[in-house]
């Protein structure tokens, strides 16, 4: 249904992406609520986790639902090559960055903040949904394991990630949703 109200207003691009790199990059921290649907094909996964975002350290985030995966955490420290923890009830696995770096639920945030902070995207373009304006980058690559393309809306004023959606050889594999956002 969000996807639709997004949808609903194309216009012409204001924010450009000189001008989302110097605010993420400039921005020393924020906490986020995100939901996240996973499409993998065998089956469509929901999850939702408060995210952490430290500039400074390492982000780090607590999965609250389901229920069944509650407490899960994890961080997610420097870039590119990040190194990934995943910790639950005292116990971490170190090393335990996914194959397919950025599109799953544990590392999509980090490599979206990652793009926002340092990637040209190859369209900018403005929409509105609720009153709001919203500013939507289109990021696209091409790797080893095929492309992978981002789609992330921001708020005009503030530049808040509202929701994104990630691509794997054209199927979308994820989407985030921000329910709640504050910047630290």
């Amino acid at each position: 249904m969000l996807l639709a109200v997004l949808l609903s207003g194309c216009g012409g691009a204001q924010t450009d992406g000189e001008a989302v790199r110097a605010h993420f990059d400039a921005l020393p921290g924020f906490e986020a609520h995100l939901k996240i649907l996973s499409d993998l094909g065998q089956s469509v996964l929901e999850y939702e986790m408060d995210y952490v975002y430290n500039k400074e350290d390492t982000d780090s985030f607590t999965i609250t639902a389901p229920e069944s995966l509650s407490g899960i955490g994890g961080t997610i420290a420097g870039t590119g090559s990040a190194s990934f923890t995943l910790q639950y009830d005292g116990l971490s696995l170190d090393d335990a960055m996914p194959q397919r770096t950025g599109l799953t639920p544990a590392d999509a945030m980090f490599c979206l903040l990652d793009d926002l902070r340092t990637g040209e995207p190859a369209q900018v373009w403005s929409e509105s949904a609720s009153g709001t304006e919203l500013a939507v980058l289109k990021y696209e690559y091409d790797s080893e394991d095929g492309k992978i393309e981002k789609q992330v809306w921001l708020t005009r004023q503030g530049l808040q990630p509202v929701y994104a959606e990630l691509y794997a050889d054209g199927t979308r594999v994820l989407t985030i949703q921000v329910t709640e956002y504050r910047e630290t």
